[in-house]
């Protein structure tokens, strides 16, 4: 056999990547959780009301394959765990839980919190919840109370949200992340997963869950949609509500990318998105180099 048959051979055998591909990359907030007596917080795990919904959730699942990401928080790893284990045995599922824990839920549980992490979900930090957000929830809470009797139509935790978009010069007095800073946040783990749509075998169908917290997703939002108040889009994200990035891929590796939320279809700008990504990366060169 010649060597360019050889090559040819070598060829034949190697895997495509990047064409037809469709891949759903969804940001969800986790699911209802329970609450902290002293501080009126999420506390870390979810109600049985939540555990319910993520159980309903991977019922719904009809990807070939999919993979969870979450917050390092249990509530966040608990709501993407629950809806991987409870997938159609059609699904491929990359990291459900083996069968030896199913079942052990509640022999772990430790004044409602678990004591160890029993999750086989990957974290990531950019999901994680605000940092030291519960220092201007107090201020956000009185103002949206105030908004409230003067006949404000969105919903307390909607506007909680709102003053914290508002009031980036507060939270930053407060060590808190500003909406920009946890946009960008979001807008790393966006961008990643988009590039790894590119590297995906030739005609994969694939759905990407994040789970993250509130006010995570909606600060993204308002930088690749804009919107000035919550009332345009329906007010601040649900327990277990998410965005859906649409990924196709045709024969000739031309990507399409849509957002979809609450039936709305938005075209996205991958090379804003990309921008966003960037400045968190430089942002943790910057951390990295003062410690």
């Amino acid at each position: 056999m010649s060597f360019n048959k050889v090559e040819d051979l070598f060829k034949m055998e190697q895997k495509e990547f990047g064409s037809n591909i469709k891949a759903t990359l969804e940001f969800k907030r986790h699911q209802d959780p329970g609450k902290d007596p002293v501080t009126g917080m999420s506390a870390d795990f979810l109600t049985e009301k939540g555990q319910a919904a993520s159980v309903s959730d991977g019922q719904k699942v009809e990807d070939a394959t999919v993979k969870g990401y979450a917050s390092p928080k249990l509530r966040a790893q608990e709501t993407v765990d629950l809806m991987l284990q409870n997938t159609d045995d059609d699904v491929r599922v990359i990291n459900r839980t083996s069968e030896s824990l199913r079942g052990t839920k509640a022999e772990n549980l430790v004044n409602n919190q678990r004591g160890v992490n029993e999750f086989n979900i990957r974290t990531r930090k950019e999901l994680d919840a605000v940092v030291n957000f519960g220092k201007v929830v107090p201020l956000a809470s009185v103002w949206a109370e105030e908004q409230i009797k003067e006949g404000a139509k969105l919903d307390k935790y909607s506007l909680i949200v709102q003053w914290y978009l508002d009031n980036p010069l507060v939270c930053q007095e407060n060590e808190v992340l500003t909406g920009h800073e946890t946009a960008v946040e979001i807008a790393e783990r966006v961008s990643v997963e988009l590039g790894m749509t590119e590297r995906l075998h030739s005609g994969s169908e694939v759905r990407l869950v994040n789970v993250t917290h509130g006010p995570k997703i909606e600060p993204f939002l308002q930088e690749v949609i804009g919107f000035k108040n919550l009332s345009e889009i329906g007010g601040a994200l649900q327990p277990g509500e998410s965005i859906k990035f649409k990924v196709s891929i045709d024969a000739n590796k031309k990507k399409e990318v849509k957002l979809l939320f609450r039936d709305e279809e938005y075209v996205i700008d991958e090379e804003q998105i990309t921008t966003l990504s960037q400045e968190y990366r430089d942002r943790i060169e910057r951390e990295n180099n003062k410690s």
